[in-house]
């Protein structure tokens, strides 16, 4: 089996790819001096932070604190370290740490300016140490203040500051829960391609770094890529199928950036929109009022905030239909090489502003593979169609529900076992209560004479495993 993964390997970092629809590049625009302190997510016992200046030619000299939030429980800062050109090469630099406050200074060996390479340079590395207090899940804010810096001829950098974040979570392109991305995860993917599928959901969305909702060869490339230095990013637009738009009706979707630094810029980079609609360069909502009919394909470009870029193609249709606006669905979740149980009928608004029932006739959906796919259905003869998402999942989190009623007390109990993975439970958004032995429980009167509830199943990190809009027995025939 060894054998086999290493010739995989090999061939992986062979095949050239062609990313028509993802791309991961740096922005060669113009931008202002950035004094960037990163955010990293870490489930170890401590957190390296780097501390880069970026779009800055010429530097003389800085200043900066960086602190963390009251009430960081669990993470303390431990030290820091100054990068390679700071390290009395081309620059002087002195940390001083005083609680959980670092203050950098830094001044060129020369007295003069010196030019950066690439107009970037990591002036240190940041250490904090992770107690058990620090909880998956949760994270933290790494301010800065009192940021100073000259440049060319001493000359005042006006410097834009992004702070920083150190997040309880496997880090993205993570796949073994080393804590770094290394090739061992791109074999773990091929080792999930090949069926001993990932069923942990923080390591599934550590692994799938091209944000597509599935795990495929392209992940565990550029994984690789990334731990050759080929690329410094994992930035995506994440996959989406877009639903059809209506000549007439107001139409809204979102079109989602990942993995990058926030805030992020949105544009229409090749293709054309729909006449009607707008991308908000900022948000990424797609919406407006389609004017004309068609089959319209174009590419979105994202950049985040310290110039990385990205990019994804998307089609969508514009028809004319006497149906204006179907239902969302809400996500459908099934257990792999199962069927997915979708509804047979949707609620559809109509162009006279009345509302009705159509039928549906769905597509077949593969859940041969742990991951997200898109049903599509069509609506009778309208011309109209509906999809909904499918999160297939390697394991059934639900294991048993059981109600009860308490008549004289007018309560509802709701008793959830599940698997192991689960580490917190809502019913319509109500935390359950752990009783042990993979079993939470709610006694409440909010729902006592209502048809159903939606329960909500999360891992430790926060991440939605399953939900399920559970049918509750009536209540004196009610």
């Amino acid at each position: 089996m060894k054998k086999y993964l290493k010739i995989g390997i090999i061939l992986l970092l062979m095949v050239p790819l062609v990313l028509s629809d993802h791309l991961g590049s740096k922005s060669e625009a113009a931008a202002n001096p950035l004094l960037e302190v990163a955010q990293v997510r870490s489930t170890g016992e401590e957190a390296v932070v780097p501390v880069t200046i970026r779009n800055t030619t010429y530097l003389t000299s800085g200043h900066l604190s960086i602190f963390l939030s009251d009430g960081s429980t669990g993470v303390s800062l431990a030290s820091f370290k100054p990068g390679d050109l700071f390290d009395n090469d081309a620059f002087r630099t002195t940390g001083n740490i005083k609680g959980n406050t670092l203050t950098v200074d830094f001044i060129s060996n020369t007295g003069m300016e010196q030019k950066l390479t690439d107009n970037t340079a990591v002036i240190g590395y940041v250490t904090y140490r992770l107690s058990d207090q620090f909880l998956p899940g949760q994270e933290v804010t790494l301010n800065v203040e009192n940021t100073l810096g000259k440049g060319r001829n001493n000359e005042d950098l006006k410097l834009q500051v992004l702070n920083g974040k150190i997040e309880n979570r496997m880090p993205v392109g993570d796949v073994t829960g080393s804590n770094k991305v290394s090739v061992t995860g791109a074999i773990r993917i091929l080792q999930h391609i090949k069926g001993d599928s990932i069923t942990n959901r923080e390591q599934f969305l550590s692994a799938d770094v091209d944000a597509d909702g599935i795990l495929t060869q392209n992940d565990a490339h550029e994984i690789l890529d990334y731990v050759t230095g080929k690329r410094t990013t994992f930035l995506a637009v994440a996959a989406k199928e877009l639903a059809n738009g209506v000549i007439g009706a107001d139409y809204h979707e979102a079109i989602e950036a990942r993995n990058g630094r926030e805030p992020y810029q949105f544009k229409r980079k090749t293709g054309s929109l729909p006449p009607g609609l707008t991308l908000n360069d900022k948000t990424g909502e797609l919406s407006g009022t389609p004017t004309r009919t068609g089959n319209y394909s174009f590419v979105v470009q994202v950049t985040d905030a310290i110039g990385d870029q990205a990019e994804r193609q998307f089609t969508m249709d514009i028809i004319d239909s006497n149906i204006l606006s179907v239902e969302k669905l809400d996500p459908v979740y099934v257990k792999s090489g199962e069927t997915p149980s979708l509804p047979v009928q949707v609620k559809v608004t109509y162009k006279d502003k009345t509302t009705g029932i159509e039928n549906v006739k769905w597509n077949p959906v593969d859940t041969s593979v742990p991951g997200t796919v898109t049903a599509k259905g069509s609506i009778g003869d309208t011309g109209q169609s509906v999809t909904v998402p499918v999160n297939v999942v390697g394991q059934d989190y639900i294991q048993k529900i059981t109600d009860g009623y308490f008549e004289l007390l007018k309560i509802r109990t709701i008793v959830i076992d599940t698997t192991a993975d689960v580490y917190d439970v809502t019913v319509n958004n109500i935390h359950a209560h752990y009783e042990g032995n993979n079993q939470f429980s709610l006694a409440s009167t909010t729902f006592a004479n209502q048809p159903s509830v939606k329960v909500c199943l999360y891992d430790r990190y926060g991440n939605l495993l399953e939900a399920k809009n559970h049918t509750l027995p009536s209540v004196n025939g009610q």
